[in-house]
């Protein structure tokens, strides 16, 4: 009767531990990429990996050492990129809100592949509500927690990772590979978006993408991204990126924006009263009025001069 005891107990106690233990983290295997110039090594996994959110471990390194171990870029891809059109966007998580935009040739092949994510409305964080995670200083926010210490990733990274797999696989669905300790908007915010785009893509909507970026050698990288439907002009959005290393700024007053860009800058933003913000939705709000992009008022403005330049090569090109 005793030992009949006793093997119940033990069972108990198994049913116990089982009941409160938490699932095994999905292993990680050692990926080496080379992105825009960047060689990564990330730990990826092909499942969610449990969130560290709300943790603030011991610190593991000096600000600097942190810095010189952590790297993310925030580049667009330089050139022309012109193409089929689609977009979908979504909440997830609280409020955050996703938006995934895929570009594809004539013969339905993905070229463009980007998400963006702007933070809830009541993000913890105040400053970030409503924020661009991906063009904001969001990211320098989560390199700057300890949580951070272990994966050195942020964000970015993870999504960045994400569409270069899109991209060079072709496809929208099924599962992918996403980076250790950046996983949850990946998974969470952009892989349900594309699913629900994969039979989008096999055939046109009527959308239509010009994109172009070009460095203007100061450190600074102009970008016009403008959509048509069925040839009249809905969108056109002008913005321009800083550099990812802040030495390549050539105005030293610029360069604590370094991995950001002018429009989505909340501190550059804050610096400038939001002149850029108000040049570029001026812009926007004129063209679609005229339906030129080059039927905006003369400004002598560096900005000016920069979106005009792109302006008159996506003007060819529509006329082609």
């Amino acid at each position: 009767m005793k030992k009949i005891i006793l093997v119940l107990a033990s069972l108990a106690l198994v049913a116990c531990s089982n009941e409160n233990s938490q699932p095994d983290e999905p292993k990680a295997k050692k990926v080496a990429v080379e992105s825009r110039g960047h060689d990564y090594n990330y730990d990826v996994v092909t499942s969610a990996t449990t969130t560290t959110f709300g943790t603030h471990p011991e610190a593991k390194y000096t600000t600097a050492e942190k810095e010189a171990r952590m790297f993310w870029s925030v580049q667009p891809p330089t050139g022309l990129i012109k193409g089929n059109y689609y977009k979908n966007e979504n909440e997830f998580d609280g409020g955050n809100r996703g938006i995934l935009e895929l570009v594809t040739d004539d013969a339905g092949k993905l070229i463009h592949v980007e998400f963006n994510e702007m933070a809830s409305a009541n993000y913890y964080e105040p400053k970030y509500a409503n924020a661009s995670k991906r063009l904001s200083d969001y990211a320098f926010f989560q390199a700057s927690n300890t949580r951070t210490d272990d994966t050195l990733v942020t964000w970015v990274n993870g999504i960045t990772f994400l569409e270069g797999q899109m991209l060079a696989e072709n496809r929208l669905d099924g599962n992918f590979e996403t980076v250790k300790g950046s996983s949850t908007s990946a998974r969470n915010g952009m892989m349900p978006l594309a699913e629900e785009m994969k039979d989008w893509v096999k055939k046109p909507f009527g959308f239509y993408y010009y994109g172009l970026a070009e460095p203007l050698g100061n450190g600074l990288t102009a970008r016009l991204q403008v959509i048509t439907e069925k040839g009249k002009l809905i969108s056109v959005k002008y913005d321009e990126i800083f550099a990812d290393q802040k030495q390549e700024i050539t105005d030293p007053n610029l360069q604590a924006f370094y991995r950001q860009s002018k429009y989505f800058s909340l501190d550059y933003g804050k610096e400038t009263a939001d002149s850029f913000v108000k040049f570029a939705d001026g812009v926007e709000k004129q063209v679609l009025k005229t339906q030129d992009l080059l039927a905006v008022p003369k400004q002598n403005t560096e900005s000016f001069q920069n979106y005009e330049k792109l302006a008159q090569r996506i003007q060819m090109e529509m006329g082609k």
